[in-house]
């Protein structure tokens, strides 16, 4: 039987944040999942109910860029970092070395051959050599790794409960919707033993979860939902909202938002053909459609659209990246926000639209229903009649706009970084109450 967490002692917590210092040197890395490291991790470091140490487990680059990301903070950089000099050490002579035989252009076929042979040893060693130990998580109470998957190295501690977040299963359901080679995510899903912990960010991904992993017990997944950042507000400063159109070269008229990186999974193209329908049947004259986001993979088909609505093409508007502090006016002028993709282990861009009060329309698929609740309109992301239709209600009715705004506005308020981290903590004190 389980009882209740109960100790004096703070639990002693290892989080790897290994995705932080790829982002840190990678800025195209720096994704939804990012955001809910980096978040989750500044929770853990304010929270006065565990002893917090960092760790990143995934290489000897990773490490070394994590401890340059944590030095590049206001709030981790006198965190504790599991780590051994002998780790931090070995890949700055490994780079050093790597330095220097770059810098040597070869002159005969045995030193080209010679250079390939130590470049490799060098990556092998990189490769087989873990910045983590066994012997460094004796004591710890609990292992999280946020995303990537549990190292053998946290395997049979004891008393260490280990714990994974999982965000989705795209590659599984849904593999025409992903772009690399799905092996990565199968190494993820197949270091969860049916002793571990799981933290979904959303009850369909535990549900698939679950359906897939049938030997995993739905009592040892537990569900965190995610919040917008503090970025995303109903700005009302009319000016700001003048300057970013301006910036993005969008007309001073009304305009639809959507906001994604380009790829498939999240049917821009759909939204492109109701919007064209929509304005052609309805003959409106002002309306725009505005795409945010950087070009994802197989984006062709998305340009391939709009070349077909030739009097209309200038309507559509390609932000490509915008930055983060221009995003609360960029939403707070749209008349509406729609985001028809196919399917989202949480789907942040719907709250943060509704936390600026937008009107959303968007999935009835997946994570998306548990998102805007009633604050928004939902549709099948095939049903292009029920999409056009709610784009034109809002277009046609000031009152709907506003009720919805409103709406949004309290809908988001459901949804923190501080709760989601108060949840991360009853989901280790219910594994550590094993």
């Amino acid at each position: 039987m389980k009882t209740a967490w109960n100790v004096t002692s703070n639990m002693k917590v290892v989080y790897d944040i290994s995705v932080l210092g790829c982002g840190h040197y990678q800025p195209t890395a720096r994704t939804g999942v990012f955001r809910v490291v980096e978040n989750i991790a500044r929770g853990l470091a304010a929270s006065k109910e565990c002893d917090l140490t960092f760790c990143s487990s995934l290489s000897l680059e990773a490490l070394n860029q994590t401890i340059d990301y944590l030095k590049s903070t206001d709030w981790g950089e006198d965190i504790p970092f599991l780590s051994t000099g002998r780790s931090k050490d070995l890949h700055k002579e490994l780079s050093k070395i790597v330095t220097i035989i770059n810098k040597e252009e070869p002159v005969s076929l045995l030193m080209k051959i010679s250079r390939r042979v130590l470049l490799y040893g060098i990556r092998l060693i990189e490769a087989n050599f873990s910045p983590l130990s066994r012997k460094a998580l004796l004591g710890k109470d609990i292992f999280h790794s946020p995303y990537f998957a549990l190292p053998e190295e946290s395997k049979n501690v004891n008393r260490l409960k280990r714990v994974l977040t999982v965000y989705d299963l795209i590659p599984i359901l849904y593999s025409q919707f992903f772009e690399l080679n799905s092996k990565g995510f199968y190494e993820i899903l197949n270091s969860l033993t049916p002793r571990d912990w799981v933290i979904c960010i959303s009850q369909a991904t535990k549900n698939d979860l679950c359906n897939y992993r049938t030997d995993l017990d739905a009592g040892r997944v537990f569900l965190t939902q995610l919040a917008a950042s503090e970025l995303f507000y109903r700005c009302e400063d009319f000016s700001e909202i003048a300057s970013v159109r301006k910036k993005y070269q969008i007309p001073d008229s009304p305009y639809i938002l959507s906001l994604s990186t380009l790829e498939p999974r999240k049917n821009i193209a759909h939204t492109i053909r109701c919007f064209a329908k929509t304005v052609q049947q309805e003959n409106l004259k002002d309306l725009h459609l505005v795409l945010v986001g950087t070009k994802g993979w197989d984006y062709n088909e998305i340009f391939e659209e709009i070349s077909k609505y030739e009097d209309i093409k200038k309507r559509i508007i390609i932000t490509g990246y915008v930055a983060d502090e221009d995003l609360a006016a960029l939403y707070s002028g749209a008349l509406a926000f729609v985001y028809p993709s196919f399917y989202e282990g949480f789907g942040l861009p719907p709250l943060e639209a509704m936390q600026c009060g937008v009107p959303v329309i968007t999935s009835n698929t997946s994570s998306l229903p548990e998102v805007v609740g009633d604050a928004g309109i939902t549709v099948a992301p095939t049903d292009a009649d029920a999409l056009c239709h709610s784009m034109l209600e809002i277009y046609n009715k000031p009152s709907l706009r506003e009720a919805m705004s409103l709406k949004s506005i309290d809908r988001a308020k459901q949804f923190s970084w501080e709760k989601c981290t108060q949840e991360t903590f009853a989901a280790y004190k219910t594994a550590l109450s094993e």
